[in-house]
């Protein structure tokens, strides 16, 4: 027989205590509610995390002022390469070609920061607030809507047994579950390690589209010179080959890939291979419960807009909480309509980008290299992109 100990209602759960989860929690502590999060993974596990993040210019606007004095070591990206192997036609998107100052020092295109480290300083921001609590490593095992409540139960992490209320619970992390769009096998993965480049100057990042799949350099966070971290997607049979290879012969595929122009490959750190899978959920709000970051969409991670569209979740949600305190589900009723635009454009280009740059037809081929060169020799064009890439499209 399992002990069950019934909480105080608390005014609002978090299900995961990731980035997404403890962003949500901070900025709803600073609007008076009082958030309550629940994280199944220890913080040290967390703290340990080295997958590196890509936030927008519009994402790291929000978590700063949330961070305060806590800010991770962070790595400026300043200058994106956009180019498709073997093909004619670059584009750059620069920093100073979207709202430079007039003494030229604008804010970078965006940052990187290692999970860990964001992990770190998000807990130290959300213990710093009185009304915020954290509790792990707690596993939530079921979510039971009521009509003006949500129960919650629990099993800690001896395996102890416990329930909580809430008036709203939001799942913050992990995966869809019930409720997303029709299974889907997982056709994409990714070879992940730290490589060292020369040629490159700092803040440079490279989206390079090879025929096996988008490949991704951005600049790391370190201690001791420039270093790249590179996702290189492409499907599982050449993810296992490209595993097996020899650190010598994956460079040289690597090399072949990037091409002499953009950089010369000079080591690369272990490989690890992650399976990269898509879908979303179809309702992202029932009643009083909601879904938000990867918990409501898994994004391919061409353009890196996972995380960012997370936290214009995250941002959009705490908004309709605070227009519509007492009425929860009106609140997440308008948090649906407001984030539908964006979330459908993110995933239609994060699904298209991939495997029109992987087609080898003449047409798509010469279609795709004329529209690299329109958008590098188009200024107004070029901006557009970007400010899409870093603030996604406003409700």
């Amino acid at each position: 027989m399992t002990d069950a100990i019934f909480d105080a209602p608390q005014d609002i759960a978090i299900l995961g205590g990731g980035p997404i989860g403890l962003a949500t929690a901070i900025l709803l502590a600073r609007h008076g509610f009082a958030p309550l999060v629940f994280d199944a993974r220890p913080l040290e596990a967390a703290r340990s995390d080295r997958r590196l993040l890509a936030l927008s210019r519009g994402s790291w606007q929000v978590l700063q002022p949330l961070l305060g004095e806590h800010l991770p070591r962070t790595a400026a990206i300043i200058d994106v390469h956009v180019s498709s192997a073997g093909e004619f036609g670059v584009t750059h998107l620069q920093a100073r070609d979207i709202d430079a100052r007039a003494d030229g020092a604008g804010e970078p295109l965006g940052v990187t920061v290692y999970y860990g480290d964001l992990l770190t300083a998000l807990s130290s921001a959300a213990q710093a607030q009185p009304a915020l609590r954290l509790r792990r490593p707690v596993q939530v095992t079921r979510v039971n809507q009521r009509f003006d409540t949500v129960d919650l139960e629990l099993c800690g992490a001896d395996g102890a047994r416990s329930t909580s209320s809430a008036s709203l619970a939001i799942h913050a992390e992990g995966a869809p579950q019930s409720g997303g769009d029709s299974a889907e096998p997982v056709r994409d993965w990714a070879l992940i390690c730290d490589v060292q480049l020369s040629g490159p100057a700092g803040g440079s990042a490279f989206e390079r589209f090879t025929r096996d799949g988008p490949l991704a350099l951005l600049p790391a966070p370190t201690h001791d010179g420039p270093r790249w971290s590179l996702v290189w997607c492409m499907d599982e049979a050449t993810v296992q080959r490209r595993g097996a290879l020899g650190d010598a012969a994956f460079r040289a595929e690597l090399q072949q890939a990037v091409g002499p122009r953009i950089a010369r490959v000079e080591a690369c750190t272990p490989r690890r291979a992650v399976p990269l899978p898509q879908q979303a959920r179809a309702s992202i709000a029932e009643q009083r419960v909601v879904w938000i970051g990867n918990a409501a969409q898994t994004l391919h991670p061409v353009a890196g807009q996972g995380l960012n569209l997370g936290l214009r979740d995250a941002l959009t949600l705490v908004d309709c909480l605070v227009k519509s305190r007492a009425d929860i589900p009106a609140a997440l009723a308008h948090y649906r309509r407001r984030r539908n635009a964006d979330r459908r454009l993110m995933r239609g280009v994060t699904r298209l980008m991939p495997p029109l740059f992987a087609s080898r037809a003449l047409p798509v081929a010469l279609a795709r290299s004329l529209g690299l060169t329109a958008m590098d020799l188009l200024p107004p064009l070029r901006r557009q992109w970007a400010r899409l890439l870093m603030f996604g499209l406003r409700d």
